[in-house]
């Protein structure tokens, strides 16, 4: 054996020393990094001690090899990739040499996989005989097993074989770097935009189009101000600002009009040279920027300009947007810029860095009328679409299918247009992709063109999204943590960040970047990938990723794909696939036979790092569940309401390397062996677990999880279930806790170490309201449970005491909470109820009758809830405050009528059965929403402001106010006697309001003076059991001409002069 060893580790060696010559595809090459470290790091230390003395070499100088060779590495990971663009002719056997690297790091990785599993189960081993816990730290050495030697000296062979093949991309390096630099000046040239119109006309973006002109041709006091047009690519964003560039070229309203093509190489010396170049026609590339930027300040400072950015990406560097923008301050008053880009976080750098008068025009989807437009100005044209019906009946399918992009409906268009016959126009019509890439190549290279400007990490993870179907609606989390399982988050030793959080930025960028939109859905935070930009994932993870729909008829799925989706009916598809990473499987309900899928033990590869199963079906998994050795997440997850029922075996608890499972829904009773206690404590990488409230009562001995990030525990009496199980927890992101009142005593808290928990964001405690308390005992409890001073987020419910615990209190190092929610804290009354909180933006009390007042509001403060408060007043409200919602504070009785006066932001007002509260504060002109049902008030607050005083932006010109109401909603006013206030100020406009609702106002007597008429808006009125309201003027209009939803009952006289100018008590138009 000893020699075997040696041989292996000589070639260890041997990688050492040729790993500078491995190349891969850009898409890995970070994964090579990593595993080459961890050669370094994790192999040698696994080995068997006596070995050492038969090596060659120490383990340190070999580690110091490898890293030196790593720089050597990187410089050289995407030359494959390049060579495969550049030369066609190469592209097969680069293709071939790429797969066969990938495969080689893949086997790489397993080995030191399973290396690590052996000394994960050897600890567990070790620690259940001991009777205790013992640290991950511990247990680096591990007996390792001939076949994990032989498989390890395979995997650097096979490693040494693949770098041998860099011999002949290195034969085309030298004979392709002309290429290389002829095919990027002609990438540049070939992407670079013009100011003149490419197209004959702009069809579809009448708005917009207006809109734009409006803008360049209003006067302004601003030297120089700003208009982003924003939008995905293909939108026509290009487009729109060449139109405007004609426009205003045609009616000599600037002196001068520069165009500036961005992309994405953001230069201030290469935009200066631009701008000058679009002045006049010398050049001066070879002088200094100072020197460029005083000449430019020479063109422009006695001349009204206009320039276009044309495709900007850089939303960062705040102070290269400053030197750029500097020289135009100096240009002559009204100056205007005009840019477009995909970013909003583009539009508002640059917002900020011209800190004058910006507009912004989101570029929405077309509709598909207008889309209609385009598409049938390109498929029909040179012919006469009225002698092609059947051809403009499947030219309509088509439109449906482009979901909005301009761009597309060109292509497509332009493509349906060279073969105008049915079977043509059909076939692309059902081509489930709706677009043939490689006739329509304008369009992938549009939308690609994002994605090939992500770094190498963002590649992998946006192409993974491709298994999911269209229109997909991702967690953040959940995806972060697939992406974690799949290894797309690689950590360097060095790196103290979490993975969580590494990918929580891969995340953000992407978004900010347009690959994924936020969906308005009523499952939470969401967010959606556009359907073209799923095209575009689905392309470039050809062969990589593949989904396989119910009844698909592919029948082949490259070997090479490691990432997968599959419906249940159509598994067997995939029983090829040695080398899959990722499996989602999807199943249907069946109408007979066994309600259980039941997963096939010939899909069951040892490669995978991630299983996930959900649909409508219970789910039972095999015992050989225990050979994925490399799975990091287990879910199953079951669609519908009902019985659910997985059934787990024992053997699930040997998924040493796992880090998420989840089972939310089982039954305990059926899903979980008695081993469940214990069991999942065996899973000691585990981060996260969601199971059944009944199933986190069961399980014992949490503290060997060290891993977990997130947790709910309930506190028990017996061993295994006390509170002192947190103490090693150490890196819990979020902690729920109930049942606190099973704490026994103040020293009991202290031992649960919460305040050593530095990582911790959200915390969570729960008394139950069952039993009486010890009210000291109580306070000094909660005292101890002291979290650490970065906490974000803070929930205390069913809480005993009388006083807040004191770290809620002091002011001196104060928590740094975001959120702050106190519910059922039924006894809680001495003040403060908390110190200064410098960085709190909401505030929730419920259900704590006996708060009679609170302190200042922090300057933070964005919103405000209060239910079943026994306040009797309100303080003042910070600056920044934008929602208060009250509700059942039967003792309140006054807010300040100033309590807005600061309130810049207020967007929504909401204050219900609050009888006492007989007046309300003056409004500020943001307000969004206002909602008052069952008050004691006899009048409605006016706005805050005048002609002469009033809030900046809301100013309107002519001195009049301008209000961003959108909804009044008024009901159970008893005392209220008129629709006065705000509602029929003289000076205000309201340009937003389209909804009122007022009901069971048993006293209303009058209307606003100018009735209805006048909130030109307005499209949705409801006026009910409202019975002493009275007529109006015969002049005044009642409603607006664009209502499109009235409903009127018990009325009064009001319901007869409706009734009398033919207004019927319901209409509805559409």
């Amino acid at each position: 054996m000893a020699s075997y060893v040696l041989s292996v580790l000589l070639a260890i060696g041997s990688f050492a020393m040729s790993a500078a010559l491995f190349i891969a595809s850009a898409a890995f090459q970070k994964i090579v990094e990593i595993v080459v470290e961890k050669i370094a790091n994790m192999c040698f230390p696994y080995l068997p001690s006596a070995c050492w003395a038969m090596l060659p070499f120490n383990s340190e100088s070999a580690i110091k090899r490898l890293q030196t060779a790593l720089p050597r590495i990187r410089d050289g990971m995407s030359f494959a990739e390049e060579l495969k663009m550049i030369d066609p002719s190469s592209s097969e056997w680069v293709r071939t040499w790429i797969e066969e690297s990938r495969q080689a790091v893949d086997a790489a990785e397993d080995v030191l996989d399973e290396l690590e599993y052996k000394r994960l189960k050897d600890m567990v081993k070790n620690r259940d005989e001991a009777g205790g816990s013992t640290s991950s730290k511990n247990s680096k050495t591990c007996t390792v097993s001939g076949d994990i030697l032989k498989k390890l000296k395979k995997a650097v062979i096979r490693l040494d074989q693949v770098a041998a093949g860099l011999d002949r991309i290195h034969q085309h390096q030298q004979a392709t770097d002309s290429k290389i630099r002829c095919s990027e000046s002609h990438k540049d040239s070939r992407h670079e935009t013009t100011a003149f119109l490419t197209e004959r006309d702009v069809l579809g973006r009448d708005d917009e189009k207006n809109k734009i002109i409006g803008w360049l041709k209003r006067p302004t006091h601003a030297q120089v101000s700003s208009c982003g047009i924003v939008g995905l690519g293909g939108l026509g964003k290009t487009t729109l600002a060449q139109f405007a560039c004609q426009e205003m070229r045609d009616s000599d309203y600037f002196d001068k009009i520069i165009w500036v093509c961005v992309s994405t190489e953001f230069s201030v010396r290469g935009i200066t040279e631009k701008m000058l170049d679009g002045l006049r026609e010398s050049r001066c590339s070879d002088k200094p920027l100072n020197v460029l930027q005083e000449s430019l300040h020479a063109e422009i400072s006695q001349k009204k300009i206009l320039l276009v950015l044309d495709d900007v990406w850089e939303d960062e560097k705040r102070e290269d947007w400053e030197q750029l923008i500097a020289p135009l301050r100096l240009a002559k008053q009204g100056s205007k810029i005009l840019f477009t880009t995909r970013m909003e976080s583009v539009a508002k750098l640059l917002s900020s860095v011209i800190n004058t008068e910006h507009e912004c025009l989101p570029l929405k989807d077309m509709g598909d009328e207008e889309l209609g437009l385009i598409f049938g100005n390109y498929a029909f044209e040179g012919v006469n679409p009225s002698d092609y019906g059947d051809l403009r009946a499947i030219g309509n399918q088509v439109v449906r299918k482009l979901r909005g992009s301009p761009i597309a409906a060109k292509v497509i268009g332009k493509l349906l247009n060279s073969h105008m016959d049915q079977p043509f126009w059909r076939r692309i019509s059902d081509h489930g992709s709706l677009i043939n890439l490689d006739k329509a190549k304008d369009v992938m290279e549009v939308l690609k063109l994002s994605y090939y400007n992500l770094p190498a990490d963002l590649q992998v993870c946006f192409r993974f999204c491709s298994i999911f179907p269209q229109d997909h609606e991702f967690d953040k989390k959940e995806l972060i943590k697939m992406w974690m399982a799949c290894g797309f988050i690689q950590q360097q030793s060095c790196q103290e960040e979490r993975p969580e959080d590494i990918g929580e930025n891969y995340f953000n960028l992407l978004l900010r970047k347009s690959f994924y939109e936020k969906s308005h859905s009523w499952h939470g935070e969401r967010y959606v990938i556009h359907d073209l930009m799923h095209e575009v994932a689905k392309n470039v993870s050809n062969g990589e990723c593949c989904r396989i729909a119910s009844n698909d008829k592919s029948l082949n799925i490259p070997s090479s794909v490691r990432h997968a989706a599959v419906h249940e009916s159509e598994i067997q598809k995939i029983s090829h696939l040695e080398n899959i990473r990722s499996l989602v499987i999807t199943t249907s309900k069946k109408e007979t036979g066994t309600d259980y899928f039941v997963l096939p033990s010939n899909v069951i590869r040892k490669s995978l790092r991630l299983l996930k199963i959900y649909g409508y079906r219970n789910c039972k998994l095999p015992k050989e569940i225990n050979h994925l050795v490399h799975l990091r997440y287990l879910s199953i997850e079951r669609k519908h309401l009902g019985c659910h029922e997985y059934l787990l075996p024992a053997s699930i608890y040997e998924l040493y390397h796992l880090q998420v499972l989840e089972c939310a829904e089982a039954s305990l009773k059926r899903s979980f062996s008695k081993i469940t206690k214990t069991g999942i404590t065996n899973l000691v990488r585990l981060r996260y677990m969601r199971f059944s409230e009944e199933i986190m009562r069961t399980i014992c001995g949490v503290h060997r999880l060290t891993s977990l990030q997130e947790l709910i525990f309930f506190v028990g009496k017996e061993s295994g279930y006390r509170i002192n199980e947190l103490s090693t927890l150490n890196y819990l992101r979020h902690l729920t806790i109930y049942n606190t009142e099973n704490i026994d005593n103040p020293v009991e808290a202290r031992n649960a170490n919460l305040l050593e928990k530095e990582s911790l964001q959200s915390l969570y405690m729960g008394w139950t309201d069952n039993k009486d308390y010890d009210i000291d005992n109580t306070e000094q409890i909660i005292d101890n449970l002291q979290p650490p001073q970065n906490l974000r987020e803070l929930t205390i419910s069913g809480y005993k005491g009388q006083r807040s615990p004191v770290w809620l209190t002091v002011d001196e190092a104060p928590l740094k909470v975001s959120s702050l929610k106190l519910y059922r804290c039924l006894y809680l009354n001495n003040e403060p109820i908390f110190g200064k909180l410098p960085y709190l933006k909401v505030l929730c009390i419920s259900h704590c009758p006996k708060i009679k007042k609170l302190p200042d509001l922090p300057f933070s403060l964005t919103k405000l809830r209060l239910t079943g408060v026994g306040l009797i007043s309100l303080p003042n409200f910070p600056r920044v405050f934008e929602e208060l919602t009250i509700c059942s504070c039967h003792a309140l009785k006054h807010i300040p009528i100033h309590a807005f006066r600061t309130c810049v932001s207020l967007k929504y007002l909401r204050i219900k059965y609050c009888s006492k509260l007989s007046s309300l504060p003056n409004l500020p002109l943001s307000l969004i929403i206002f909602e008052i049902l069952s008050l004691g008030v006899s009048a409605l607050p006016e706005y805050l402001g005048s002609p002469s005083s009033s809030v900046g932006p809301s100013t309107s010109i002519g001195g009049r106010l301008k209000s961003s109401l959108r909804e009044v909603h008024i009901e159970l006013c008893s005392n209220l006697t008129a629709l006065n206030g705000f509602l029929e100020q003289d000076h205000v406009d309201f340009p937003a309001l389209n909804k009122i609702f007022i009901a069971q106002c048993e006293n209303l007597v009058q209307i606003p003076k100018d009735a209805f008429g006048k909130f030109e808006s307005l499209t949705d009125l409801t006026i009910g059991n409202c019975p002493k309201l009275a007529a109006v003027e015969k002049q005044n209009t009642l409603v607006p001409s664009n209502l499109e939803k009235l409903s009127f009952k018990d009325c009064g006289e009001l319901e007869v002069a409706l009734k009398s100018r033919g207004i019927k008590k319901s209409t509805q138009r559409h």
